[in-house]
């Protein structure tokens, strides 16, 4: 495969995965401000602030393996695929 047309998939898988990502934080807060209420949103606001950073850095790990595997030469990313069967 290219590697430009492997680099738009990167691109579009992580893109999705942060629509889904977001989506699911969205409804987490909607849910937490519907059951503590508006007074306690604030408490929900730094646990979704703590899940993001959470998810940020697990998205970073994520990228920088599928940067890897875009830029490596395929000889090496086979070599390597084969050492793990």
């Amino acid at each position: 495969m290219e590697p430009t047309v492997v680099a738009m998939m990167i691109l579009f898988m992580s893109m999705s995965l942060w629509g889904i990502i977001h989506t699911v934080l969205e409804h987490k807060r909607k849910m937490a401000e519907i059951k503590y209420g508006r007074s306690d949103r604030e408490t929900a606001l730094v646990h979704d602030k703590a899940e993001l950073k959470e998810t940020v850095a697990m998205l970073q790990d994520r990228l920088a393996v599928l940067e890897t595997i875009a830029t490596d030469p395929a000889r090496r990313t086979a070599d390597e695929i084969e050492k793990l069967r």
